[in-house]
């Protein structure tokens, strides 16, 4: 306790000193400094009896939940319903055809690296494939084009791509018991997970549709009531308690469809923003720095030296299918040059689909050089494609205003 004590200090005052500066100066989300450290730590033998103890594990489980209810948090299905062709179309082709480039690679090239399954290296690049659209939202306010119609085609396939990323969840939850079987033997494994994962979908729609008998009887409760936080945190729980039940994997489902279903609730709005603060506190704050020294861990130096092309190859791969169908698609939309800087900002990952790549290497779907060659990509290409937008939204501003 007393070494993992220790290793929280040192974290949160490297997020205070560098992840400041990385974030003011560079726009690098804190998270990822918090993985370079623990690869730090890696490399230099720190800490390892900590991150290796229960307790770390318990709080790095916890921080990864805590992450993925505050997406869940975030998730506005009211915009994704609203969505246009352009977004629909360009999130599913950007998305697929991306993980299909990189899935061929990862199979091809290194299939054992995949269990010597090309389901499993889809996955695999569908899950690189997924946008952070926090980092290009930062972006487009800060040049003041957010509301324009590149930002909002920007944003709005960012906002799509969230479905891509939790149907990759549900997909590797489920993969670890019904892979290797088959007949009789694959339909009982997996009947249990399935009902589970119904279960939650279930559970979501009718805590929502409770919210709306609810309302009024709720809204006389004074805002300030220590019943409203409380009553958070059961639902989650909740959640996230009955669907491991089922399946230990489906935590993970759970806590994204716990914020979803926090949102459909018995409160007003304004109650969820009031206390989404608290909630991001100590879910991103607390814990989540827990969660990203673990992931951190796993990365190896070693196929840096190793597989450097492996690497070069991802990140050409991921820009040249982004670039060029994000020209073709919306060329005639925006412009030549806009189309083909969206495609630069559409390169932008280190979201929910971490926390995939993460799922696979631990479930031991995925070998841990290829986890590391995946990590070691996100780390090489976010000041890249942060740079480069940056600058290219610099040039066609006044274009797209």
């Amino acid at each position: 306790m007393m070494e993992i004590l220790l290793l929280a200090i040192v974290t949160y005052s490297v997020i205070i000193t560098i992840g400041y500066w990385m974030d003011r100066k560079l726009r690098l989300p804190w998270m990822l400094t918090v993985v370079l450290l623990s690869f730090v730590f890696s490399a230099l033998g720190l800490f390892q009896g900590a991150m290796k103890s229960e307790t770390f594990q318990f709080l790095s489980k916890m921080g990864m939940l805590f992450f993925l209810f505050t997406i869940g948090l975030d998730l506005e299905f009211e915009k994704i319903k609203q969505l246009g062709r352009h977004i629909v179309v360009g999130g599913l082709l950007l998305t697929l055809i991306e993980g299909l480039a990189l899935g061929l690679l990862f199979f091809f090239v290194f299939p054992q690296f995949v269990s010597h399954s090309f389901l499993i290296a889809l996955i695999a690049g569908i899950a690189f494939g997924t946008i952070g659209e926090i980092v290009l939202l930062a972006i487009l306010e800060e040049f003041g084009i957010a509301s324009t119609k590149f930002g909002q085609l920007a944003l709005g396939i960012g906002v799509f791509d969230d479905i891509f990323e939790i149907i990759v969840l549900a997909i590797i939850a489920i993969l670890p018991s019904i892979i290797g079987t088959t007949g009789a033997s694959s339909f009982k494994s997996s009947l249990p997970i399935f009902l589970t994962l119904l279960g939650i979908f279930i559970a979501t729609f009718l805590v929502s549709k409770l919210g709306k008998i609810l309302e009024k009887p709720i809204e006389k409760i004074p805002d300030t009531s220590f019943v409203f936080p409380f009553l958070i945190f059961l639902v989650m729980f909740s959640f996230m308690y009955f669907s491991q039940r089922g399946n230990e994997n489906l935590g993970a489902i759970a806590a994204i469809f716990s914020g979803i279903a926090i949102q459909g609730l018995f409160f007003p709005k304004k109650l969820v923003q009031q206390y989404k603060r608290p909630i991001y506190f100590v879910g991103n704050m607390f814990l989540g720095p827990f969660f990203f020294l673990s992931m951190g861990s796993k990365i190896s130096y070693g196929p840096l030296l190793t597989y450097p092309y492996f690497i070069l190859a991802i990140i050409l791969i991921s820009l040249a299918v982004r670039i060029s169908l994000s020209y073709l698609l919306f060329n005639k939309t925006l412009g030549k040059k806009p189309a083909a800087i969206l495609g630069v900002g559409l390169c932008t990952k280190f979201s929910t689909s971490i926390v995939s790549e993460n799922l696979l290497v631990t479930f031991g779907l995925i070998a841990p050089p290829l986890y590391s060659v995946i990590m070691i990509s996100y780390i090489l290409m976010k000041p890249i494609i942060i740079v480069i937008f940056s600058r290219g939204v610099a040039l066609i501003k006044r274009e797209v205003t």
